[in-house]
């Protein structure tokens, strides 16, 4: 059966969370929705573990690969989310990006990019997150440390913390107590955490935050949910806005803001299937037809991101097949060609970096390609190249 994004409830998702109590095992976060009453504007801060730990390999991709998509995700819905203008800020700070493990550098936190409104912030913070690189400590808990002055604390101010992260601690700190020294240090914050292939020790260590910080813990497989939640979230932020300005006298008429104002329409040519990520092996979650009025949010070679206003949906379509038009370029040194899609496949040649590759065709996170200078194709993993 399809699975229809705007078919399911958020408000209903949220009452089930609330629901959970101390007697579920183990124990899960739970939020207190009214930590949100009289709040008018919600920030947002992403924290993505850059650590080594996040390098590891599950199936074709690394975590690593996994987080970062995990937080284009999120925010590429918040921007097309209902909100007035202003009222939503985002930010990013890294953790474990600058320096390597083996130089034990625990104090490896940047904030690469303050709170600003969505608008002006989602396109550098995108930019950023592909461009990090996983290598050094995990510093969980001097990153929560560091999270002191990243965003306001008012009364009409909330800030959502969105933790992306396997858990690993390597720098001897406890990330759980410095969530509760944040979280009574600062009203109308909460800590939520996303697991990327956790281990147990690991998993602990994120719920535990979330539970600590008045926010919840979720797979980073069950992404949607998680925005769902926020979604839920910024609803209510809008309402409070919304009955401020019914209680004021003579208060300016706030507008709703025209969400694809500043997108460019794309014509479906026939039928397509829309999947949830630019990978095939989704099931999709809709058909497209020439008669939806669809919007081009981002595109990645073969793929292209697209809103469909009128079902309240995106997702991504297959727009091309591969074929001489369509390229690619090798972004690290050795980089193995495989025979086949599977990192225990026979490698055929290490690439050097900046060669490119015609593109023949893409299955998940693999391409199939060839060098038409050496005429050698094979298998290459999505990380190693970049799209032209």
């Amino acid at each position: 059966m399809k699975k229809k994004l705007w078919q399911i409830s958020a408000r209903s998702l949220l009452a089930a969370l609330l629901m959970l109590t101390a007697t579920t095992s183990p124990v899960r976060a739970v939020f207190d929705s009214s930590t949100l009453d009289g709040r008018q504007y919600i920030n947002i801060i992403f924290i993505l573990d850059c650590s080594a730990s996040m390098n590891k390999i599950i199936g074709p991709v690394r975590k690593i690969d996994i987080a970062k998509r995990t937080v284009d995700t999120i925010l590429k819905n918040l921007a097309i989310e209902s909100h007035q203008a202003g009222s939503m800020d985002t930010g990013l700070r890294v953790f474990g990006s600058k320096f390597y493990k083996w130089k034990k550098n625990c104090d490896d936190t940047t904030l690469e990019i303050p709170l600003g409104d969505i608008e002006d912030t989602m396109t550098p913070i995108l930019l950023a997150v592909q461009g990090v690189t996983a290598k050094g400590q995990s510093s969980l808990a001097l990153t929560m440390d560091a999270l002191t002055g990243d965003f306001p604390v008012a009364d009409d101010q909330c800030s959502f913390i969105i933790v992306v992260s396997d858990g690993d601690e390597s720098c001897g700190g406890n990330p759980c107590m410095a969530v509760e020294q944040l979280a009574s240090a600062s009203q109308g914050i909460s800590v939520n955490t996303l697991g990327v292939e956790t281990d147990p020790a690991g998993y602990d260590n994120l719920n535990c935050m979330a539970e600590a910080g008045n926010g919840l813990y979720f797979d980073s497989k069950d992404v949607d949910e998680f925005i769902l939640f926020l979604k839920d979230c910024n609803e209510k932020i809008q309402q409070n806005r919304q009955k401020l300005a019914d209680s004021v006298i003579d208060t300016t008429v706030i507008t709703r803001r025209d969400i694809t104002e500043s997108m460019t329409e794309y014509k479906v040519e026939s039928p397509v299937p829309l999947y949830p990520d630019h990978d095939d092996r989704f099931a999709p979650v809709d058909t497209l037809t020439p008669d939806d009025k669809v919007f081009m949010l981002s595109s990645r070679g073969l793929w292209i991101e697209v809103f469909a206003p009128d079902k309240q949906i995106q997702g991504w379509i297959l727009a091309k097949r591969g074929g001489s038009e369509y390229s690619v370029t090798v972004t690290d040194d050795k980089t193995p060609l495989y025979v086949e899609k599977s990192p225990s496949s026979e490698v055929v040649t290490y690439l050097d970096a900046g060669t490119q590759l015609t593109v023949l065709k893409r299955e998940g996170a693999w391409y199939n390609v060839i060098d038409t200078n050496t005429n050698v194709r094979g298998w290459v993993i999505a990380f190693n190249v970049a799209e032209n």
